[in-house]
């Protein structure tokens, strides 16, 4: 009896470990959204660029303004959209969900790709926080977005 106990406690716990180093439904669901964000970061994918922002949301863009609101945020991305050589891609390194599960964060590393003034592409390494939420459809949109360059 002993020996059964035992082993139900190890199954028990060995399950509990697993559990807490199996990523949550919520965080595959940010992942898979960075994702595809992260591959729509393109002109003629600006439309969904923006499905990824809540209506609300504020970007927070490095040497500009505070940028507010989805209609604002779209014309923040199209002039950058349109710059040459423009090429972005980011993937996360830590997301973060809270107890409630309606409310999360996502850090992460960037690359930006621009053209100089000679025309040459030239990359430039960055990192970004957003904040990621639950909409009424039980979707994540984020409704803050900060990045910045490493230099």
């Amino acid at each position: 009896m002993r020996s059964i106990v035992c082993s139900a406690l190890l199954l028990s716990l060995a399950t509990i470990c697993i559990a807490q180093n199996t990523p949550t439904s919520d965080e595959d669901a940010i992942r898979k959204a960075a994702t595809e964000w992260s591959q729509s970061a393109n002109l003629s994918s600006l439309d969904k660029w923006m499905t990824f922002y809540a209506e609300d949301a504020s970007v927070l863009p490095f040497n500009a303004p505070l940028v507010k609101g989805r209609n604002n945020i779209r014309q923040y991305w199209a002039q950058l959209f349109s710059k040459p050589g423009w090429h972005l891609s980011f993937v996360p390194t830590k997301i973060e969900i809270s107890k409630a599960g309606d409310i999360a964060y996502e850090i992460g590393t960037a690359e930006l790709t621009l053209n100089d003034a000679d025309g040459h592409p030239t990359a430039t390494q960055g990192k970004y926080v957003v904040a990621w939420r639950k909409d009424s459809n039980q979707q994540w949109k984020a409704v803050a977005d900060i990045f910045n360059t490493d230099k």
